[in-house]
């Protein structure tokens, strides 16, 4: 472990050989993992044209030359997990229609991220100790470019995308938790990100694997002018109306106490100094009680807006952000041996007994490309993984004028995707959908 060093201190040249430590952040996700679960999701492309697999084989080359510290394969230290550099050929193969399906890093050349395809689309599957649905996006923007140019296209990055010729400066590997962490008072910062038990979506499981999709795409614009008229962030518009679509077509427990909670992850690039595309995004936990709200969007839209307003205040990100950091700057939680943090980050997830969340809404905002990736690329997608205790998730983002709200789900039912897009027609939206039908292949 005395070879682990901060990717701070090596060049571009050395990455070949050198060890390196995960962000602050990424630490549990290798913990956590299991048989059945992984800790991963995608983002993802569709063309005007059929994938060409040569063009992509040799895209995806030169976007790890790109991004050196993306090209690396997970170890299990004394300590804590931590890179190394893969020096393996990557592989892309046909999707399966599987939706996020566990990555067989063994079969995928140890990397930790996964590049499918099948007519015109392109699907990228990211672990998550590796980077958060920021610094993915910046590598599948790269892989999009390097593809456009391997089919004899000429582009011009308008400097949005990051490519071989513009080496990536020191502050693209930087953990941001480490550099903007704060001593804090330790209970306040467990008050900050943790929360009680959440009433949980019900439904019957998917036996086989693969989740379920249901993706509506709509106008970027009109969705804006809709949130608009309401008073609020796109964002909180549409995490709002997901509480709202459960409480309106789930039983209420009545037994239960627990409350519909949507957790909604934050860019924290957005609030402090940095451009790391490793992990540097928090949770804001906002929440709704189905028994004295009142059963309308307005309600919840007035609930879920005040709530994230106060999470995001500086204070209560420095909490998260220390928090967060614990592991790495206490003494303790730092030398406990790494099979001993394992056994016990496993035994809190069996001893929840419950879902600590409803649902979670990612919106990754609107994708900063060329202009002349229109004419190339159709749409952009972001899939969200789920899991028994929390089977219905919402990824979003926005390509031009054209927003993705993709639902994937661990469950049969889709009676929340239904009330969710027959709501967002009420309001004069247009919406395209598309469904891989996983109700229907798990009946067959």
């Amino acid at each position: 472990m005395d070879n682990i060093i901060d990717l701070m201190k090596i060049s571009k040249e050395k990455f070949k050989t050198m060890w390196f430590r995960l962000d602050n952040s990424a630490v549990v996700y290798p913990m956590v993992r299991t048989l059945s679960a992984q800790s991963i999701f995608r983002l993802g492309a569709e063309f005007y044209e059929n994938v060409d697999e040569a063009a992509l084989a040799s895209a995806l080359e030169k976007s790890y030359e790109r991004y050196p510290y993306f090209k690396v394969e997970l170890q299990m230290g004394a300590f804590r997990p931590y890179f190394i550099s893969n020096p393996r050929k990557p592989i892309i193969e046909p999707n399966d229609g599987t939706l996020l399906k566990r990555i067989d890093f063994y079969r995928n050349h140890g990397y930790l991220i996964r590049v499918t395809y099948y007519n015109k689309k392109i699907f990228v599957d990211f672990f998550h100790g590796l980077c958060d649905g920021v610094g993915a996006m910046e590598f599948l923007k790269t892989l999009i470019y390097y593809y456009i140019k391997e089919k004899g296209n000429s582009i011009d990055t308008e400097d949005k995308i990051k490519i071989i010729e513009k080496p990536f400066s020191e502050g693209e590997i930087e953990d941001g938790f480490r550099k903007n962490h704060t001593p804090t008072n330790f209970k306040k910062g467990f008050k900050s990100m943790t929360s009680g038990l959440a009433l949980s979506v019900r439904g019957k499981h998917i036996k086989k694997e693969g989740l379920g999709l249901i993706q509506g795409a709509i106008s970027t614009q009109k969705l804006l002018e809709v949130s608009k008229s309401y008073g609020c962030s796109l964002t909180v518009f549409l995490a709002a109306l997901a509480l709202f679509s459960v409480a309106s077509t789930q039983p209420l427990d009545l037994k239960s106490r627990n409350d519909y909670l949507v957790f909604i992850p934050v860019n924290l690039r957005n609030f402090y100094p940095s451009i790391t595309n490793f992990n540097f995004t928090t949770l804001a936990k906002c929440k709704v009680n189905p028994r004295t709200t009142p059963l309308t969007l307005e309600a919840y839209i007035k609930e879920v807006k005040v709530q994230l307003a106060a999470q995001i205040a500086k204070e209560e990100l420095d909490l998260k952000i220390s928090f967060t950091s614990l592991m790495d700057k206490n003494p303790i939680l730092r030398f406990t041996p790494l099979f001993f943090k394992v056994a016990m980050a496993k035994l809190g997830r069996s001893l929840t007994g419950g879902s600590k969340q409803t649902m979670i809404l990612s919106n990754l905002g609107r994708v900063n490309v060329p202009q002349s990736f229109s004419e190339y690329v159709k749409e952009i997608f972001f899939n969200q993984n789920c899991n028994s205790k929390t089977p219905d998730n919402i990824g979003v983002v926005s390509y031009f004028d054209r927003t993705v709200i993709s639902f994937s789900r661990e469950i049969l039912e889709t009676k929340i995707e239904e009330f969710y897009f027959t709501e967002l027609s009420k309001r004069g939206l247009v919406v395209e959908l598309v469904s891989n039908f996983r109700e229907v292949q798990d009946a067959l």
